[in-house]
């Protein structure tokens, strides 16, 4: 078996880890397979949230989940990155995000008709929510010994935070203005993989990747799945109800 060294063209540059290690090739392939599959998933749903919003005239991202992937993106991509090829792709993400904030800028007035003043000021909600989120995300870094564990611990937490604010963002609403059923799919399958890279490493390398077995961990991947589960049967329940309405 070939060291991976000698055959750079095929795989991913090494993270510090891989560096260490030093995988065969296949465990590598899947890694990469996973983790360039997720990240495609993640930002095809980017797009379709700006999209959505565009046909809907509403946005589908909440507020907060929104300030907290930007904040996110910038503290892994550029603050402390974890690798040239994950500060492209965050970069990217944050451009697309951009794109989410104009569209909530935009049609979020008459979404906040209940609260004008948020619905007035929502470029300087979401500016001061991203800069809080990105000092937090900064200073959450700084409590580990690798950025690797705490993206690790941050990013799911993410996850979770948009899947359960989506679930009160269609309810409290009473619609799915904004959200489709092709931005859950390519959200939970992207989440879905990344579950699947942690499980790669931690199988492989459990030394390296002591946290991934932990309870916490566990309990995680868990409610990732979960919540995406019950999103999409209140999506269901939700869209019923509004045809039901209509008709």
């Amino acid at each position: 078996m070939p060291s991976p060294d000698s055959s750079l063209a095929l795989h991913l540059p090494l993270s510090a880890i891989d560096q260490a290690n030093r995988p065969p090739l296949h465990y590598l392939w899947v890694q990469d397979a996973c983790i360039i599959s997720g990240g495609l998933l993640w930002t095809v749903a980017y797009v379709l949230y700006i999209l959505q919003a565009r046909k809907d005239k509403s946005y589908g991202m909440p507020l907060v989940a929104l300030c907290a992937n930007i904040g996110w993106e910038l503290a892994y991509g550029v603050f402390y990155p974890l690798s040239y090829i994950e500060t492209a792709t965050f970069l990217v993400w944050v451009l697309i995000d951009c794109g989410i904030a104009h569209a909530t800028v935009k049609s979020g007035p008459e979404q906040w008709r209940h609260a004008p003043l948020v619905g007035r000021n929502l470029a300087t909600v979401i500016g001061v929510g991203c800069v809080t989120s990105l000092v937090a995300h900064c200073e959450f870094i700084k409590m580990f010994a690798s950025s690797t564990e705490a993206a690790f611990w941050s990013g799911f937490a993410c996850q979770n935070l948009l899947g359960v604010l989506s679930i009160i963002h269609i309810v409290s609403r009473g619609n799915t203005s904004g959200h489709s059923r092709s931005i859950w799919m390519c959200r939970w399958v992207g989440s879905s993989l990344a579950i699947v890279v942690f499980s790669w490493r931690y199988y492989n390398y459990p030394a390296s990747y002591p946290y991934v077995d932990s309870p916490i961990a566990m309990s995680m991947f868990a409610l990732t799945q979960l919540i995406d589960i019950v999103y999409i049967f209140v999506y269901g329940s939700i869209e019923t109800q509004v045809k039901e309405k209509s008709q």
